[in-house]
């Protein structure tokens, strides 16, 4: 699909998809309730301006079905607090989906065919704002992102703050860039062939094995969608492939514990390597056309035969590594015995990393997960329930809120009707993959929407807002692409049929806002030490949210911080009769309790968080 010349719509549209990327990447991905309320607004609002101004809008089947899920998941994960024991974390659930409802509307109401090229070309640009800000970090250590922690790990996550979610992003914006930088005009295509190489060194910088294993599969499925794409792509990835090559050869800049005088030294060549693999990749982009048509292969006998016999020899080399290893069944028994194992310590270079199968820690989550499905197969236990049974059943003492795999812990907490929305909230774009065909760019949409439901397989994407929206645009713009022009037009009926829902998403958005805008006052209050502040945010974030325990629960641990006990008790007493089953909320009740009080909510405590070095510590008996 050629881009079409810069209009104000088309420019407005690139720009806002650009600025939503940037901002919520520089706010952890979204993941904080506080920013849920102000998403949901923002969205809903934009998709009520459109439904007011517009006379008809481009929908079909699959963009309603989408819609249709996203409504009816936010509804089942809310309908989940009947059999949840607190009402807490079903409401933060939906809201964080109502998230992603309000921007699909807004998407639906704006986006039509000749808008996709402007929303997937903004992302891309977005993408590439990020990846420079995330690249400079490594090779301007001290100047930029920080002070220098050379033992901090050293996979690059800034400015999002987790390596998979930054590897993911880019990932899917490499992906998007190739469909752009075939099909582009002269000035966005040098644009495209010049921002995919900070993309790729940032990507590996993270050494997220989960974000290149999806940009693999993502490749797989665009070239087989497009497979006179190939040539082309190859020159667009010749500059990035260098640039990561002398990358790899920086060991101060892959080796964690390098000083920071060797680190800015080699940060400093590396930087200028990036500049010049720009500007040969913007070369190569503009380039592109004329040489991917010389290099677009004529399927002679004898490239046939080629062809064959290379595959000939791979499928030989697969089949003498696993008689090697036992057979198939040692295959498979020696990669689920790596896959549980936890990761030796990580010494010399992280390219190592990328060779690991070790599922760190995925093992065990999937396995406390498939054991709530066993328990409420039809169900589930209730909207966000996976962090509560993880702290009664987890064999080492390290936290996790999710399961590492959206699907199962979907299926874990919302049954299989859970599950089922999901898998068509995000999947129902791809039965459009045979009209994707006709184009690079709905390819590149098609490839860059599996890549991300491949990781979420493996990751807490689903948690990530910022991951998600990009999906979903990447879903309603492969509709959009290949839509066949239907319309529906808005009669008065229609128009308030549609408008009456979004002002009620717009009116629970502000007041998850908020309640949730208190709660994290409160917290941060309580972090710095202001227990004033934080008595008084909580006291106001019970009236916005008198559903959750949390107000009660900082508000308790406000007036224990000021030595208010009885006070601090009976607030803990309120939060405990909403969520029962949090283990923190009878810990702080030990602590402001006496005799068998203390004794009975210690108890109670370690029976929801049996390895909590917390209550360890504290010698409570």
């Amino acid at each position: 699909m050629p881009v079409p010349r810069p209009s104000i719509a088309n420019l407005a549209i690139g720009a806002a998809a650009a600025v939503v990327v940037v901002t919520l990447s520089f706010a952890s991905g979204g993941y904080f309730p506080a920013d849920h309320g102000l998403l949901t607004f923002g969205f809903a609002l934009v998709a009520l301006v459109a439904v007011l101004l517009a006379d008809e809008l481009e929908l079909d089947r699959r963009s309603l079905a989408v819609l249709a899920a996203l409504a009816a998941l936010a509804c089942w994960q809310l309908l989940s607090i009947l059999w949840s024991p607190t009402a807490t974390w079903p409401v933060l659930e939906s809201e964080r989906t109502l998230v992603y409802l309000a921007a699909t509307a807004a998407l639906l109401a704006v986006i039509t065919r000749p808008r996709v090229p402007a929303l997937l070309t903004g992302l891309v640009l977005g993408v590439a704002i990020v990846a420079t800000y995330a690249l400079a970090t490594r090779v301007f250590p001290g100047h930029v992102g920080g002070p220098y922690d050379p033992a901090a790990g050293y996979q690059l996550a800034a400015p999002i703050g987790y390596w998979n979610a930054l590897g993911l992003l880019l990932s899917m914006g490499v992906l998007l860039a190739f469909g752009i930088g075939l099909e582009a005009r002269p000035v966005v295509r040098a644009t495209i062939g010049a921002v995919l190489v900070p993309m790729a060194v940032a990507l590996y910088f993270t050494f997220s094995r989960g974000s290149v294993g999806a940009l693999a599969l993502g490749l797989v499925v665009f070239v087989a969608l497009r497979p006179r794409a190939i040539p082309g792509v190859a020159i667009l990835a010749a500059a990035p492939a260098l640039a990561v090559l002398v990358a790899s050869r920086s060991p101060a800049l892959t080796h964690a514990g390098a000083s920071l005088a060797s680190a800015r030294a080699q940060g400093g060549r590396l930087a200028l390597v990036v500049v010049l693999a720009s500007l040969a990749g913007a070369a190569a982009a503009l380039a592109q056309p004329r040489l991917a048509h010389r290099l677009s292969p004529r399927w002679s006998v004898g490239r046939r035969v080629v062809v064959v016999t290379c595959l000939l020899v791979l499928g030989a080399l697969v089949a003498v590594s696993a008689i090697r290893a036992g057979g198939p069944a040692g295959v498979v028994s020696g990669g689920l015995g790596a896959f549980r194992k936890e990761p030796p310590v990580q010494t010399g270079s992280l390219d190592r990393r990328l060779l690991s199968v070790s599922g760190h820690g995925r093992a065990d989550y999937w396995r406390v997960a498939a054991g709530m499905v066993e328990r409420d197969p039809l169900l589930g236990e209730g909207a966000g329930g996976f962090e509560r049974r993880w702290m009664q059943e987890r064999s080492a003492a390290n936290n996790a809120r999710d399961a590492h795999n959206l699907y199962l812990e979907t299926l874990a907490e919302l049954g299989p009707l859970g599950l089922a929305l999901v898998l068509v909230a995000l999947g129902a774009p791809l039965l459009a993959v045979g009209q994707a065909r006709r184009t690079a760019l709905a390819s590149a949409a098609a490839a860059s929407l599996v890549a991300f439901l491949v990781h979420a397989a493996v990751d807490w994407d689903w948690e990530l807002p910022l991951l998600v929206l990009g999906a979903l645009a990447c879903g309603v713009g492969l509709l959009a692409a290949t839509r066949d022009g239907t319309k529906v037009r808005l009669t008065a009926l229609r128009r308030g049929l549609v408008i009456a829902p979004l002002v009620l998403v717009m009116g629970v958005a502000l007041v998850a806002r908020v309640g949730n805008h208190d709660v994290a006052d409160a917290a941060a209050a309580l972090e710095r030490g202001d227990t004033v502040d934080a008595e008084s945010a909580a006291r106001h974030a019970r009236a916005w949210a008198p559903w959750s325990h949390e107000p009660w629960e900082l508000l308790g641990e406000a007036q224990l911080a000021q030595r208010h006990d009885a006070a601090a008790r009976e607030s803990l007493e309120q939060a405990i009769r909403r969520a029962p089953e949090e283990w923190r909320l009878w810990f702080d009740l030990a602590i402001v309790s006496r005799g068998p009080q203390r004794t009975a909510a210690i108890t109670r405590a370690r029976e929801l968080n049996p390895l909590s070095d917390e209550i360890r510590e504290t010698g409570y008996r």
